[in-house]
């Protein structure tokens, strides 16, 4: 026993004093890199120039097959959005299959198949996989441009287009890649409603015929397949695709700017501020700046990288913040953005350059740097748990023109990035002395701020037009209560408007084919019910008795939120306008230009504005602000058009709201004025 204590203490002792040893104050060394068989997927090419790399692998009993097609960046000019319109027609039928056939079959299959301008993607169980691979390859070859599908995909394109001229951050998109590249250059310029109206069904047929070339182009399969099994039949389906001369133009040449300047983009509806701070960079993947680039821009405006501590953490200016760097064979950008409230617009600026400039004078930590490359090495080996990963690192080896052993020494290249390499690349690729400053935002409310920063300040449109400084004075004489006024006289005078005590509505619209009707009435006081149907089923009704309410969608029933209740609690319906005559919180907000067109927009609160035509006095749109659940805020604009007279007073007959790419219209069949209507009809129980 007694030796037992003595051994016991001694290898006490032993532990002790080599934990006493151990240096806490400093990050373990990080290990060799983990070694990862990444394997070799079978790879031929067709005699057309197509490329193929099949990766098997029957852990699951489907397929996917994924078309690249490696074109050189093209210049569409003044028919930019052609090459959107072929990729929104292509997949519609083909000449062997009509258009409903070719989709009940895909839909029948449980299967997924998309083609574009770009390529294209197909997935199916391993059964149905041969024939899908069958129909995605006549899609391709023998595709049918309808002027019919045409002019309907035109006209999304185009409301499209509409929609994002309200979006603040489309605008700073759009606009930013043209103040970056220039509108000469494929990576400036961008689709219009001109542009697009430009554009013939000739064009989309000859911009297929021109891109659509199997010699630039990769096609990887992945999933339970035998390699034997379908090389033939990619030949036989492939095979016959007619290569081509593929176009190349040489693109102009991009500078940087020679002194750091505010591209400042007016927008009266915005409640925050779209901010990217960067400049032009020139890098590949082959680069062996690279590496430390990558982690570089991780530690600067990654996931918890500076950018995000200090403006949102640290400062509170935002719900996120990051920065991106473009790798690219022809041209790229570094770029760090974020939405900040307007108040702290100019503040959030400075804390940008700022951190860009810590990144330039001060090294990183051995800690941070240790635990960014961490960061990659867990990524890297997840994403190597997916087959597709080995058929995509062998598409982009010969895509990009990557070493053999590019993704074999990937971790060990990262492992290798000094904490010198990465003050290196930031002073090299973070160019604080070219920096170009983007915001698009309230100029009314911001602008004067803005103006206080050591920076010279360049003013364009929604376009990307220079302009000159925007008058934020308010037109003389012109208050709310004057736009409020103008719009009830315009509709029929205060007087006519004041006797309406309810008013129901009738409403269709289309959706996938199918009819959505919306049936509303509105009564005094505040009282209001609105139902959406589809196909005789409710799908949506919301009630309120001018005091509480309740929401009921698929059989869930819910009561409207207390604050929400409040509000509409306090409106004049059937006519708000009414009700905002002698609210002080409604105030002229600014004046804006929509399709040729002033509005005189009003603010009827934080979250609410509304635009009256400054000429007709008609309410031309409304727009509101949500706040959505990641805490970002979407607006969603509603518009108001074709006014017809009902018992004397004018009444919008469409009702527009844009969806993303799309729009849901709303045309009015019936519109009755006083109708009877009893409590019954606002009943929450009901």
């Amino acid at each position: 026993m007694k030796k037992l204590v003595l051994l016991l203490l001694t290898i006490f002792f032993i532990n002790s004093t080599l934990l006493s040893q151990v240096d806490r104050t400093k990050p373990p060394l990080s290990g060799p890199p983990p070694v990862i068989n990444l394997g070799k997927p079978n790879m031929f090419s067709l005699k057309n120039g197509l490329k193929v790399i099949i990766v098997e692998n029957s852990k699951l009993p489907r397929a996917y097959a994924n078309l690249d097609i490696d074109n050189y960046p093209d210049y569409e000019g003044d028919i930019k959005g052609v090459a959107s319109l072929v990729s929104s027609l292509m997949g519609n039928g083909t000449i062997t299959q009509s258009k409903d056939d070719y989709n009940e079959e895909i839909d029948y299959m449980g299967a997924s198949l998309s083609l574009s301008a770009g390529g294209g993607f197909a997935s199916s169980l391993k059964r149905y996989f041969p024939r899908v691979l069958e129909m995605m390859s006549d899609g391709l070859k023998n595709p049918v441009f309808t002027l019919e599908d045409f002019e309907k995909e035109k006209n999304i394109l185009i409301d499209g287009i509409k929609s994002s001229q309200n979006s603040v951050p489309d605008i700073a998109s759009i606009v930013g890649g043209k103040l970056f590249f220039g509108s000469n250059h494929p990576f400036g310029e961008f689709a219009t409603e001109e542009s697009v109206n430009n554009i013939s069904l000739k064009d989309v047929k000859k911009y297929y015929e021109t891109y659509a070339k199997p010699n630039n182009a990769y096609l990887t399969i992945v999933g339970d397949v035998n390699y034997e099994e379908i090389k033939p039949l990619v030949e036989k389906l492939f095979g016959d695709w007619k290569k081509g001369k593929l176009p190349k133009y040489t693109m102009p040449v991009v500078n940087d700017l020679e002194n750091p300047e505010i591209n400042f983009i007016d927008m009266s509806n915005a409640v925050q501020s779209e901010i990217s701070v960067g400049n032009i960079i020139n890098i590949s993947m082959s680069d062996p700046d690279y590496f430390p680039l990558r982690l570089a821009n991780q530690i600067f405006g990654g996931s918890g990288g500076k950018l995000y501590l200090n403006l949102r953490e640290d400062k509170g200016f935002t719900y996120g913040a990051y920065s991106g760097v473009e790798t690219s064979r022809y041209v790229g950008r570094f770029s760090a953005s974020t939405s900040v409230r307007n108040e702290v617009t100019d503040s959030s600026i400075v804390e940008i350059i700022k951190e860009i400039e810590t990144m330039i004078d001060e090294s990183v930590t051995e800690e941070k740097l240790s635990s960014v490359k961490e960061k990659f090495v867990g990524g890297f080996i997840m994403s190597t748990e997916q087959p597709s990963t080995i058929a995509n690192f062998a598409r982009n080896i010969d895509k990009f023109n990557l070493p053999e052993n590019f993704y074999e020494t990937y971790l060990e290249n990262f492992q290798k990035v000094s904490i010198d390499d990465i003050k290196r690349v930031s002073n090299k690729y973070f160019k604080r002395d070219k920096l170009r400053i983007i915001v698009v935002g309230k100029g009314a409310e911001i602008l004067s701020s803005l103006e206080d920063l050591p920076y010279n300040i360049k003013y364009f449109d929604k376009r990307g037009e220079s302009i000159t400084k925007p008058d934020y004075s308010t037109p003389t004489g012109l208050t709310s209560q004057k736009v409020l006024m103008d719009y009830l006289n315009a509709i029929g005078g205060k007087e006519n408007v004041e006797s309406l005590n309810a008013v129901s509505m009738l409403a269709e619209a289309e959706v996938q084919g199918m009819k959505l009707q919306m049936v509303s009435i509105q009564a005094k006081p505040n009282k209001q019910v609105t139902m959406m149907m589809m196909m005789g089923n409710t799908m949506m009704k919301m009630v309120f008795d001018g005091e509480n309410g309740s929401i009921s969608q698929q059989g869930v029933n819910s009561q409207i939120p207390e604050k929400d209740a409040l509000v509409m609690s306090n409106t004049t319906l059937p006519t708000e306008e009414i009700g905002w005559l002698d609210d002080e919180n409604v105030k002229f907000s600014s004046t804006e230009e929509l399709d040729g067109r002033i509005l005189n927009v009003l603010e009827i609160n934080k979250q609410t504005y509304v635009a009256y035509d400054s000429e007709t006095g008609l309410k031309v749109k409304e727009t509101q602000f949500v706040d959505m659940p990641d805490g970002s805020i979407l607006p969603q604009t509603t518009f108001f058009d074709d006014y017809k007279p009902v018992n004397g007073i004018l009444f919008p007959h469409v009702i527009k709201s844009p969806i993303g790419p799309q729009s849901l219209e709303f045309k009015i069949i019936n519109i009755s004025i006083n109708p009877e209507v009893s409590e019954s009809d606002f009943s929450i129980d009901n």
